[in-house]
């Protein structure tokens, strides 16, 4: 989801092989969790060559950056942020996110007087590269790198997405499952994880164990990783995800 004309978008998809998603949707569940997906795009192809997702905190000053760089998705973690590409504008506030398209020159503005921090997922090719996540003055610290697994890709597009998903407090711990591509967590408000030892999706073996989760911490979700996240029964469990799926192909397969 982002905020250029369609126009423009049709031009930029033409031109590098990505569409945008709707506007921002909730996808409430009742009694369960809650996603809300805050930036959506596509990516042509995953099989050339290796892939890994990046994560970085940035701090945008009053005075601004420049970014023109690769697939990427920012979330505000504070203050007040104005995106432009060419003539368009969109206003971030806490809490939300948008898609920055690769090959566009962005200019990312924080609120007067102020400094914004924020997440940001790129989306990168191997070999590893010293690759900004923003151009100075902006500043950001790199907080994980991981690895998508090329072994599992299929050819075609693929979704890259990134969701807010909250779970109510006291709420039961849903059933079991993997990715059908890979995803990078960044816990938002703290939480319990169980985890499986199996390495398939069709029975459960062995004992799971449960392990806090707290604010900051970063995990990683590969195909194949069998879990289930759950709240406290005080609080809510609140994760930003990073995902990239088949276009057409459920981000979520469940254990039986």
């Amino acid at each position: 989801m982002y905020f250029l004309t369609r126009q423009f978008w049709l031009a930029a998809a033409v031109a590098s092989a990505l569409t945008l998603s709707s506007p921002l949707v909730a996808q409430p569940i009742e009694k369960g969790p809650v996603r809300t997906v805050l930036a959506l795009g596509r990516v042509a192809s995953m099989i050339e060559t290796p892939m890994y997702f990046k994560l970085s905190r940035v701090t945008i000053p009053a005075a601004g950056t420049v970014y023109r760089g690769d697939h990427s998705m920012i979330y505000l973690l504070s203050g007040a942020l104005t995106v432009t590409a060419a003539n368009d504008k969109r206003a971030l506030q806490q809490g939300e996110g948008t898609y920055l398209p690769p090959g566009i020159e962005l200019t990312l503005q924080a609120g007067a007087g102020a400094v914004a921090e924020l997440l940001q997922y790129q989306l990168l090719r191997a070999p590893y590269s010293a690759t900004p996540a923003m151009n100075a003055p902006a500043s950001a610290v790199e907080l994980h790198q991981m690895n998508i697994p090329a072994n599992e890709l299929k050819a075609g597009p693929y979704e890259f997405s990134m969701t807010r998903v909250t779970v109510p407090a006291g709420t039961s711990r849903p059933r079991p499952h993997t990715r059908s591509g890979a995803a990078l967590y960044y816990v938002l408000s703290d939480g319990t994880i169980t985890l499986w030892p199996s390495a398939t999706v069709d029975a459960l073996t062995g004992e799971s164990r449960s392990e806090p989760r707290q604010v900051g911490t970063i995990q990683e979700e590969p195909y194949g990783f069998i879990h289930s996240w759950s709240p406290k029964a005080d609080a809510p469990l609140v994760l930003l995800q990073a995902n990239i799926s088949q276009e057409g192909v459920p981000e979520i397969i469940f254990v039986k």
